[in-house]
């Protein structure tokens, strides 16, 4: 007897196949972008600490897979926040230091990196010392450098202001569009009051 499905029966074997089939490649699409966005060393140390030391190698990577596809996007692990608030227990904010150099004179900065090195030596075995320091291109080079990574933090995000008060702006004069050609003569030739002087006081 023959067990070929034929009909129906023959139709809903192929749609199960080919769901099959599809389901497949999906998972293996999935997996190639895990292989794709790889887990970090962080990933790894904070799955081994919440499986313990019996845990292998194979578990601990299984297990930071699976936390790091269910965080989401850009978000930030704990070690990585613990790390952070380390170094900075340790001296200042690195945008500080940024700040300190963008704000101090070329001037200092060029007077802070003298240095003694020595330069030749003499017949007699007498060094020759030389006092090096930074070009003033250099020290305004550094601090403009120091400027340019801390502008997105000041001007990057802010809208951009507009000055619509118009102060200290002079009229725009165009001959016939804003002024008549006569206008514009009496503007040329017109004559203006003497100003008063320290000396008249003001009273009549």
């Amino acid at each position: 007897m023959s067990t070929d499905l034929t009909g129906d029966a023959a139709i809903g074997r192929a749609i199960m196949t080919d769901a099959q089939a599809q389901l497949d490649a999906r998972q293996a699409e999935a997996e190639q972008l895990d292989l794709l966005d790889p887990i970090t060393p962080e990933d790894i140390w904070d799955a081994r600490e919440a499986l313990g030391e019996t845990a292998t190698p194979q578990q601990v990577a299984h297990a930071a897979r699976a936390k790091k596809r269910g965080r989401p996007a850009g978000s930030r692990n704990r070690r990585t926040d613990d790390l952070e608030k380390w170094l900075l227990a340790q001296g200042q904010h690195p945008a500080v230091t940024l700040m300190q150099i963008q704000s101090t004179a070329p001037e200092v900065l060029m007077e802070a990196s003298k240095r003694r090195k020595v330069h030749s030596f003499q017949k007699d075995g007498t060094a020759n010392v030389v006092v090096e320091h930074m070009t003033y291109e250099a020290a305004q080079s550094l601090r403009a450098r120091c400027a340019d990574m801390l502008m997105p933090y000041l001007v990057g995000k802010k809208p951009l202001k507009v000055d619509m008060s118009f102060s200290g702006v002079a009229d725009l004069i165009i001959e016939g569009v804003t002024h008549t050609a006569g206008e514009i003569g009496d503007i040329i030739d017109a004559e203006f009051a003497p100003a008063p002087s320290e000396t008249d006081g003001g009273d009549a």
